[in-house]
């Protein structure tokens, strides 16, 4: 037997509504199904977006921290080269 709810489910919106590659909202992690339909889906279809919108939102976030700490292993490991220093242009070298 469903739930009994009192309030409506809100929605997810954050008002960041952009597309992704993927399809999905930058801000709420919908799709633009998901989106459009919101107001038509039943309290457990929405409960049901709204467990895929954080499933989503856990896997992106998974993959930001990922890309970051490539890029600071290929940054670290350009700081352990060693570099000439630069001249500098408003010195003179005429003493």
């Amino acid at each position: 037997m469903p739930q009994l709810e009192l309030f409506q489910i809100p929605s997810p919106c954050i008002g960041t509504c952009q597309n992704g590659p993927n399809g999905y909202c930058y801000g709420c992690f919908r799709s633009r199904e998901e989106r459009f339909g919101w107001m038509k889906l039943d309290d457990e279809h929405k409960r049901h977006v709204i467990k895929l919108c954080q499933m989503r939102k856990r896997r992106w976030l998974a993959k930001k921290i990922e890309i970051q700490q490539l890029e600071s292993g290929i940054n670290s490991t350009n700081d352990n080269q060693v570099n000439e220093p630069t001249p500098d242009l408003f010195s003179s070298t005429d003493k």
